[in-house]
């Protein structure tokens, strides 16, 4: 488990066929206090929009991880 996360991620991933605990899994070991928010389907039904805000002591670890379900976009990154 991680301890002095040093950084506070907010951002928007628009993926496809992908579920909240299809992302939680995949940054569970890298993040802690991950809250996902299922924002809708897009305009075209094809993709869904995920709301992350999460702790990480690596920001390109995650955005890594998450660019491999789709797009980013609306990215905050504050240092603590």
């Amino acid at each position: 488990m991680m301890s002095d996360n040093n950084f506070r991620l907010e951002f928007i991933l628009h993926a496809h066929n992908t579920s909240m605990q299809d992302i939680r899994n995949s940054l569970i070991e890298f993040a802690q206090d991950i809250e996902i928010c299922d924002m809708g389907s897009d305009s075209a039904g094809v993709g869904k929009d995920f709301k992350l805000n999460l702790k990480a002591q690596d920001p390109t670890m995650i955005f890594d991880l998450c660019g491999q379900f789709g797009r980013i976009r609306s990215v905050k990154v504050e240092e603590k």
